[in-house]
Parts: C-alpha cells; sequence; structure tokens
C-alpha cells in the first residue's frame, strides 16, 4: 500500500501546493522570493542537523518573516506577561543543555512505561463516547483532544483548561508556519500571554502543583547556585513543551486513522500483530512528517552541497522532502521490508532530537493497538479529496477527519 504524497506550502511560489518527494534543480536551492536556502536532501539535512556550532538553532519570527510586527508583538508581553526566552528549540550549546538535562529526565523509558496504564484508559475513555455506524470527527474526537491531554496531566492542567491550552497551541504554531497576517500574529501574542498567566500563580505556589507533574519540575529546576532558571525560561520552557507534546502525535494519529479507514484489510492485519503496527507507525512518521520544515541559521561562511552560503543565511530544512529522498530511501511503501530499519528525520536529529519521540510513540502504538481492538471497520464518511490539510511550512495535519466506525460484536 503506498501513501498519498501530502501537499507542502510551496517556498517556490507561496500560492499553491508542491509536492515534497519533488524536488527542485538542486537538493539545496535559493528561493529568490524570500532569500532563504532550502535543503531538501536526506544528506543535507542530516548534515545541517549535526552541525549546531555552524547552522544555529536561533531563529527568531523576525528573522524568518519580515511582516513579522514585533514592536507590536513585543508591546502585548510587556503589558501582561513577559518576552519568550530561549531554551530548547531555538537554543544553541551549551546554554541549550541546561534545560536538555532537565526534561530529558521526565521523559525517560521508565517514566513512559509508569504512564502506558493511564495512556490506554484515556484513549479507551474517548472511544467509549464514539456512537457505532455513526459519523464522527476522529481529529476532534480522538486525535487532537487524545495527547492534548496527556501532556495537559503532564503540566499539571486542569481539564475544564485543555481547550484553552488547544487554542493557545494552535494560535502559536500558525505564527510560525509562515505567512501569518499581522493579526494572527498579535493573537499569537496574546494567546501566549494568557498562557504565560495561567502558570505563573502555580509556578510561585506549591501548594498548586500536582506533586509530580511536569510543572513540579519546571517550578523547582535549578541550574546551580550561579545560574538558576528565571521565570521566564520556566514559562518558554513550558509553552514549547505544551505546543510538542500533542502537535506531532496528533498528527500521526490522524494519518493512521485515515490509511485504516481507506484501507479495509489494514486494519485485520494490524490486529495482534505489534512489530508490524510499530513498522506502520514508523512509515508514517517519515512519509507524513507532522513537522514538515525546520529552520536554521549560518553564524559564518559555509559550504553546503557545494553552495557557498554567507553569514547569516536562513535556512529552511524540508524535513517531508527529506524522508522521500531517492537517494536514501527506495520506495515509499506504508510496510515495506526496505523501509522497516531506516531511521527518518520526523524527530529531528542530534542535539535537538524530540526529546518527547519516546511518549509520543508510546502514545502511537496503544492508540493503534485499542482502535483495532475496537473497531471491525472504519471508513470515511467524505470522499478522500475532500478532506483539508494545515497550509503551512512548518506542520502538517488533518483539520477534521469524518469517520463511520463499526465497533466489534455490532
Amino acid at each position: 500500500m503506498k501513501l498519498p504524497s501530502p501537499s507542502l506550502y510551496s517556498f517556490a511560489d507561496q500560492e499553491g501546493p508542491s509536492d515534497p518527494s519533488v524536488y527542485g534543480s538542486s537538493p539545496i536551492w535559493r528561493c529568490e522570493q524570500s532569500g532563504m536556502y532550502i535543503v531538501e536532501s536526506y544528506t543535507l539535512v542530516k548534515e545541517v542537523l549535526n552541525r549546531p556550532a555552524l547552522f544555529s538553532s536561533k531563529v527568531s519570527l523576525a528573522l524568518m518573516d519580515p511582516k513579522f510586527p514585533a514592536a507590536e508583538a513585543a508591546a502585548i508581553f510587556a503589558e501582561g506577561g513577559c518576552a519568550w526566552a530561549r531554551t530548547l528549540q531555538t537554543n544553541d550549546a551549551p546554554d541549550h543543555k541546561r534545560f536538555r538535562s532537565l526534561v530529558d529526565k521526565v521523559f525517560t523509558t521508565r517514566r513512559v512505561d509508569q504512564l502506558e496504564p493511564g495512556i490506554r484508559v484515556t484513549l479507551q475513555s474517548m472511544l467509549a463516547s464514539v456512537t457505532p455506524n455513526q459519523v464522527f470527527d476522529a481529529v476532534e474526537s480522538l486525535a487532537m483532544p487524545f495527547p492534548l491531554r496527556i501532556i495537559s496531566e503532564q503540566l499539571g492542567v486542569a481539564p475544564d483548561h485543555f481547550r484553552d491550552f488547544k487554542r493557545w497551541s494552535d494560535a502559536a504554531v500558525r505564527a510560525i508556519g509562515l505567512g501569518a497576517t499581522r493579526e494572527q500574529h498579535l493573537a499569537a501574542a496574546r494567546c501566549a500571554v494568557a498562557f504565560q498567566q495561567y502558570f505563573i500563580p502555580i509556578l510561585a505556589d506549591g501548594t498548586r502543583r500536582p506533586r509530580g507533574a511536569l510543572v513540579a519540575l519546571v517550578a523547582d529546576a535549578d541550574a546551580g547556585a550561579e545560574k538558576p532558571f528565571t521565570t521566564s525560561e520556566k514559562l518558554s520552557l513550558l509553552h514549547q513543551l505544551m505546543i510538542a507534546g500533542h502537535e506531532t502525535t496528533a498528527s500521526t494519529l490522524a494519518t493512521l486513522l485515515r490509511l485504516l479507514a481507506e484501507d479495509a484489510s489494514l486494519l485485520a492485519r494490524l490486529r495482534g500483530a505489534p512489530l508490524l503496527r510499530r513498522q506502520l507507525i514508523e512509515s508514517v512518521l517519515r512519509l507524513h512528517a507532522p513537522v514538515q520544515g525546520l529552520f536554521r541559521v549560518t553564524t559564518a561562511a559555509a559550504s553546503l552541497g557545494g553552495l557557498m552560503l554567507p553569514p547569516r543565511s536562513l535556512l529552511g530544512l524540508r524535513l517531508g522532502s527529506a524522508n522521500r529522498d531517492p537517494a536514501r530511501f527506495s520506495d515509499s511503501e506504508l510496510l515495506s521490508e526496505s523501509t522497516k530499519t531506516i531511521a527518518h528525520l520526523s524527530f529531528g536529529f542530534g542535539m535537538h532530537h524530540c526529546v518527547g519521540a519516546t511518549l509520543a510513540r508510546r502514545e502511537l502504538e496503544v492508540a493503534l493497538e485499542v482502535i483495532c481492538d475496537t473497531f471491525s471497520h472504519l471508513r470515511l464518511a467524505v470522499p478522500p479529496d475532500n478532506l483539508v490539510y494545515t497550509h503551512s511550512v512548518m506542520t502538517r495535519s488533518l483539520t477534521a477527519l469524518p469517520l463511520i466506525g463499526v465497533f466489534h460484536g455490532a
């Protein structure tokens, strides 16, 4: 079974979709409109990610988007919150290690093992609300709230605020996807301030933090007497964990559900076959990378793919394209033996490899197992061409997925 090529917001014309499996004239090329260097091959994307001293992660919205209303956004933060600090995603060594060392203690295999029973119960409770043989939106009722609830609970968020966190997260993702309007950028700033105002009193008052929750670890974090974490750094770290903790999992789970609905034989093949389920998950992560792109900026003149880049050159790393590089991957088969053990770049590489990758994989494995055991059949309630994906250079996810499910024994 082949996975359809995803649509991707095109750097070339900024207007229409392009297929990330189709290269330009070179695996690295310069977009004349934006001035950005687009890196598409697996080898070059991995090289950039593996050379953080030369290809810095210290990228800002102002650098990526010349229309970003920096002064207006700063005023919103100054009035109600505090400016974001660089912690994980947009930080470099050695400071990056301060934050990475902290969160690495949370997303260990042992901790994920402890979370698994709760992950399973969470999904089962959500599936219990699905009415057999009636249309339900699998994004709205399963794919999105499932990982959102898991990470929200880890952050110590009360259930009645889960939707607020989703709204705040969506605003942030929309702003970094390029092409956001002035109003969307300012809305993202206001949502960020609302996020900060929610957590500032929790960070200050230990009685408001659930014991063992991720927010408690961040609140008590101390990088040593000489350089303790600031409130701004703690808030920024929590904000990044909120977004990264559910966006990629939700996107991948929605794609898996679409595939199960489009291939009537897939559910039966996966049922009772954990190794096959893991292979499918890795194939979907590769072929439908939930994070389609990352950005880097050169710290000095650099040579990449035979092209000389000036200092302060902005690079757009196309993970979706690199994961389909024909020089690295032989085909686009979902369950092909040739793709079974080849590493993809959907969780990044090197020092910025996704800290929550272990949790995301476990959530997807549990979800796929429970879904296979719950449904005997799934089918799309709309034609495939009616499905809509987000329009962004950063992320790719279904906006809705109308399905009809038949339960076992029904």
